[in-house]
């Protein structure tokens, strides 16, 4: 088999023909978001060149310290983005978020990296940045779903709950009901990613490997363990942030309180 091809500027400049095609498509069809495309493409161009020249040099250093930074700005990025998309109806959310993406991400990827794939080194970045970032990208809609969703069910249902409280429901007891549809709803997407897996699609990682020329049956088994590894990460943290968000909710007198508090 002949080794990858190397993609030079060139290349990426015949590959925003694609994009070109798509906006002259919409022009045609009057749909409107060829602004918002263009846009789009330019940030991810920007974006990704920026990260992989930064990849670039992660790799070449192979330092522990340099590669834990690494994911560290990631993770911090992911907290504050999840933070934003659960919004304002609860303040002082990083911490709950950081610690459950955080947990979710060390046990998960700590525990790939030790008894999965035993690397030489637990820190080469081809491993260890290669999984966190791929974790963390699912962390972010993950903890974002199960606040968002946590948060709703708790307004939607205030009377409910208060209820519930007033028989004698302990705090856990009156809202165990809205934190399981929380939880269950940030779990369905990696649950139907793992559901379709190499039956309709090829998920990217493996693509990626395939264009790298890595032999299809060792790619296939490197995405299974990365779609593992997400499953845990994402189940930990949805269960942390949710556990968290339901304990700020009451008071010490085991009354609901209001979010803004």
């Amino acid at each position: 088999m002949n080794p990858p091809r190397v993609l030079d500027l060139p290349d990426i400049g015949w590959a925003c023909g694609l994009i070109a095609i798509s906006i002259g498509l919409l022009q045609w069809q009057r749909v409107g978001l060829a602004g918002q495309i263009a846009l789009a493409a330019a940030r991810s161009i920007l974006q990704l060149l920026v990260m992989g020249f930064g990849l670039q040099i992660v790799w070449q250093l192979d330092n522990p310290s340099v590669t834990v930074g690494g994911i560290g700005a990631i993770a911090i990025a992911t907290t504050i983005a999840a933070s934003n998309r659960i919004g304002d109806r609860m303040k002082n959310l990083l911490p709950i978020v950081g610690g459950a993406v955080l947990t979710g991400l060390i046990i998960a990827v700590g525990y790939t990296i030790l008894v999965v794939i035993k690397p030489t080194d637990w820190h080469q970045p081809q491993y260890l940045l290669a999984l966190a970032g791929i974790c963390l990208g699912y962390l972010l809609n993950n903890t974002a779903v199960a606040g968002e969703r946590l948060i709703s069910e708790i307004e939607r249902h205030q009377a409910e709950i208060e209820t519930r409280l007033s028989l004698g429901a302990t705090p856990a007891q009156a809202i165990a009901a809205y934190r399981q549809i929380a939880i269950k709803s940030a779990l369905l997407p990696t649950i139907d990613t793992l559901m379709v897996a190499g039956l309709v699609t090829i998920p990217g990682f493996l693509a990626g490997e395939l264009l790298a020329n890595i032999q299809p049956v060792n790619a296939a088994g490197y995405q299974i363990v990365v779609l593992f590894t997400v499953m845990a990460s994402n189940t930990i943290a949805a269960i942390i942030v949710t556990g968290a968000i339901t304990n700020r909710c009451f008071t010490k007198y085991a009354q609901l309180r209001s979010f803004d508090a």
